[in-house]
């Protein structure tokens, strides 16, 4: 049976919350009426009285006030952590910067290396491709030249060679391949190698917005473009326009 008086003892008492579940549990219990309240108005529908209206008035000011208490306690008790959060930042932050900034300058150094032994590669793939190459047409031609003259041991010879030179060409594949790396001096790192990295750099903005004017992602910025021109003080809804953009004014109780 669990000891009630002992907070270690309850469920989760071992790895409490980050903040205070009563002070949760209360406010969340002191706004239930103002959800029953507002499901009845809801439920009353239109209203057709001044009084009724004032009535809503106050209520919503009194839900506004709930939810305004409610973000009060929220900031208060997040604050210890986001202090908390920042501390660790301050801390963390120059040695991860300093790591960083220590192998972003020695990158160039490993980079160029890697370059020039994946060109040595490249240039013994291309060698072995083309020994293999010559190898198949000689091979080839020994096979062409047995059977011009009914030489059966020759042909035979001819067919080794034949898939001899096949293999070496798969070899020769094999090893192209294979890019260039460099593994651990002390075993305990990691192989690197080169990676491709795309980069896409804007020439023509017109033509690239014509590529992905269709997307909804486009469109949503595009919107919050004009949406946040026309909320601006100098705009005059009445007379200024923005092309291509509806734009609407309508009033809500506030």
């Amino acid at each position: 049976m669990l000891d009630e008086t002992n907070d270690r003892a309850k469920i989760g008492g071992n790895n409490p919350p980050p903040f205070d579940a009563e002070e949760v549990a209360k406010l969340d219990a002191a706004g239930e009426k103002f959800l029953e309240a507002a499901a009845q108005w809801l439920e009353n529908g239109d209203l057709e009285t001044e009084e009724d209206a004032a009535l809503l008035n106050d209520f919503m000011d009194g839900v506004k006030k709930r939810a305004k208490i409610a973000e009060e306690a929220r900031k208060k008790a997040k604050k210890p952590h986001d202090d908390a959060g920042k501390a660790v930042q301050a801390a963390f932050k120059p040695v991860i910067e300093k790591m960083e900034k220590a192998n972003t300058k020695v990158q160039p150094l490993l980079t160029e290396w890697l370059k020039k032994e994946q060109a040595k590669k490249d240039a013994e793939a291309e060698r072995r491709r083309a020994e293999a190459q010559a190898a198949q047409e000689e091979a080839n031609r020994k096979a062409a030249a047995a059977a011009a003259r009914n030489d059966i041991s020759g042909e035979v010879e001819a067919e080794a060679a034949q898939k001899e030179a096949e293999k070496q060409a798969k070899d020769a594949e094999r090893f192209a391949k294979k890019s260039a790396n460099v593994g651990s001096a002390t075993g305990g790192g990691r192989t690197a190698s080169l990676r491709t990295v795309i980069e896409v750099t804007v020439t023509n903005p017109r033509l690239l917005f014509m590529r992905y004017q269709e997307r909804p992602e486009v469109l949503e910025c595009l919107r919050n473009l004009a949406a946040r021109e026309a909320r601006q003080a100098s705009f005059n809804i009445e007379t200024d326009t923005i092309p291509g953009a509806d734009i609407t004014a309508d009033q809500k109780a506030v």
